[in-house]
């Protein structure tokens, strides 16, 4: 089925946002006296909300995550978050779809003021009608809920029509809980075979893969 609406996860989908997390996130782990080893070690890191991922892969407590996640996002929002670049072809992609008429949207975990002003510099705003994103205070932060934002927003009433694009398994099973199905982008961030296990159905290695495959 041709879709009409294209939902787009941000951290290792849109953008390589790698560097700025894996210093933030090094240096956060560093000061709780977690080991740390090489940045692929890493990796798992982005995609999922930072307080998630903490108590997932170090096994912290709430307010020990809370606190790991203060540091992390004390380097990020004055360093990190412009330590970043688009994925090669992203702009491409963007600019073929938009041309199709296809609607874009962007729903990401990431908070969306930093989505937002990443966007913006980089001139990616224009493609989008809808940008969805955590919430500062983690009262939005899950995958599912920011789906269900740009859904709301967009007014998407027939949810075959539409469909999430994420390089990680949150973004597969994000979109499974709001009912979408989900094209797994494999930019190297993701575990192998992580997305097809989670669902996705289908998984390309490009954007220009991808465009062959929303316009085909």
């Amino acid at each position: 089925m041709k879709y009409d609406y294209i939902l787009f996860d941000f951290d290792g989908t849109l953008f390589d946002t790698s560097e700025g997390i894996l210093k933030g996130i090094r240096r956060a782990l560093e000061e709780a006296g977690i080991p740390v080893g090489e940045d692929a070690q890493l990796y798992k890191f982005i995609g999922p909300p930072v307080v998630q991922a903490l108590k997932e892969f170090c096994g912290m407590t709430e307010e020990e995550a809370q606190h790991t996640k203060k540091v992390y996002r004390e380097y990020y929002q004055t360093q990190g978050i412009w330590q970043c670049r688009p994925i090669d072809g992203a702009e491409a992609c963007l600019q073929k779809l938009t041309e199709a008429g296809l609607t874009l949207a962007v729903a990401t975990s990431k908070p969306e003021p930093f989505a937002r002003s990443i966007l913006a510099r980089f001139r990616f705003d224009r493609y989008f009608k809808a940008v969805a994103g955590g919430f500062l205070d983690e009262t939005r932060s899950k995958k599912s809920e920011v789906i269900a934002a740009v859904i709301k927003e967009l007014g998407i009433a027939d949810l075959q029509r539409a469909v999430m694009v994420g390089d990680r398994k949150y973004d597969v099973l994000g979109a499974q809980e709001e009912g979408l199905a989900c094209i797994g982008l494999n930019t190297g961030f993701s575990e192998p075979s992580e997305l097809e296990d989670a669902g996705a159905v289908a998984v390309v290695s490009s954007f220009t893969d991808l465009e062959k495959l929303l316009l085909a």
